[in-house]
């Protein structure tokens, strides 16, 4: 089992109550295909550098979860399927490459 995260957009006319139902839809679609999810985070609603399919803006979710790499096809074409879910990126996650929190300086 690999680790991976995934950045989820949902459409910015998606409303802001059924956010945690796409949340689980998309943390949902991932225990059901045998990962495990480590942890989600809501990024908020974020502006696009420039206009995507006439949409200016996005509602972010990131993702870091295990699964076997042979599922993730499988998981990224079920997404698709999902009108209000407008991008989805999954890539290999490092932990070599995340930065820890600086330690607290003691006075």
């Amino acid at each position: 089992m690999n680790k991976y995260e995934g950045l989820f957009i949902f459409g910015e006319t998606v409303q802001e109550e059924r956010l945690k139902d796409l949340a689980a839809y998309a943390t949902g679609e991932i225990t059901k295909a045998g990962g495990k999810i480590l942890e989600s985070k809501d990024m908020g609603r974020h502006a696009f550098a420039r206009v995507m399919q006439k949409k200016e803006s996005g509602f972010y979710l990131s993702v870091i979860f295990t699964i076997a790499p042979e599922k993730i096809a499988t998981l990224t074409s079920r997404y698709h399927l999902n009108d209000d879910v407008f991008r989805v990126q999954i890539t290999r996650f490092d932990d070599k490459l995340v930065t820890p929190p600086p330690a607290a300086v003691k006075a």
